[in-house]
């Protein structure tokens, strides 16, 4: 009887631990599937906030810091490569236009050599263009509204580099300036009235 009543409670004892480490294994996996849902998805997350965060932002941020700009400040970043000129109010940014940039790659090194200086500079004045002619050499002989209704006018050491519109808008997203950065007319005509004299212009390749 003794030893039944001992290998009764041996055979009895084998369904408990089994069931206890069942409700361990169970347990386990839940955390695991949870912690793996709830971080996985705060990883996620996290991963489409800095994707969204793009190079221009970034540069728009150093220059913003390297330059004091206010958060109430408009100012310029225009990435020649991509023939997009970004406007922003400190590091938030509110338009993006697509130019027409220097006709010669490289920053510019003399006055006639075509190409769009890289660097900060400063709006030195915004000029009403609109009655201004151009001869491009063509044999078409001066065009009137070449520059567009605004030419706004860069402090750089070469006279006559700015931002103007353009009586060609099939020319955008092109190399083929003097050295000037060029916009539909639309587009200058959408951000003329937030830039000022002294605001901030950053080119970069």
């Amino acid at each position: 009887m003794q030893r039944g009543y001992y290998g009764y409670r041996k055979r009895s004892l084998l369904p408990r631990i089994m069931t206890i480490l069942l409700v361990v294994l169970i347990g386990a996996a839940g955390y695991l599937t949870w912690n793996h849902f709830f971080s996985g998805k705060d990883n996620e997350q996290a991963q489409q906030e800095i994707q969204t965060v793009s190079e221009e932002d970034l540069k728009a941020s150093q220059v913003v810091i390297s330059n004091d700009i206010a958060s109430s400040d408009h100012w310029i970043l225009v990435d020649k490569s991509s023939f997009t000129l970004y406007l922003y109010q400190g590091r938030e940014k509110k338009g993006a236009y697509s130019i027409a940039t220097g006709s010669v790659s490289g920053d510019k090194q003399i006055s006639g050599d075509n190409r769009t200086p890289l660097g900060t500079f400063t709006v030195e004045s915004i000029e009403d263009s609109s009655y201004w002619v151009y001869d491009f050499d063509d044999g078409q002989g001066p065009v009137e509204g070449a520059y567009g209704p605004w030419f706004i006018r860069l402090k750089t050491p070469w006279e006559g580099i700015g931002i103007h519109g353009t009586h060609d808008p099939s020319s955008i997203g092109t190399m083929c300036t003097a050295g000037c950065l060029r916009l539909k007319n639309s587009d200058l005509l959408a951000m003329v009235d937030k830039i000022k004299v002294g605001g901030l212009v950053y080119i970069q390749e």
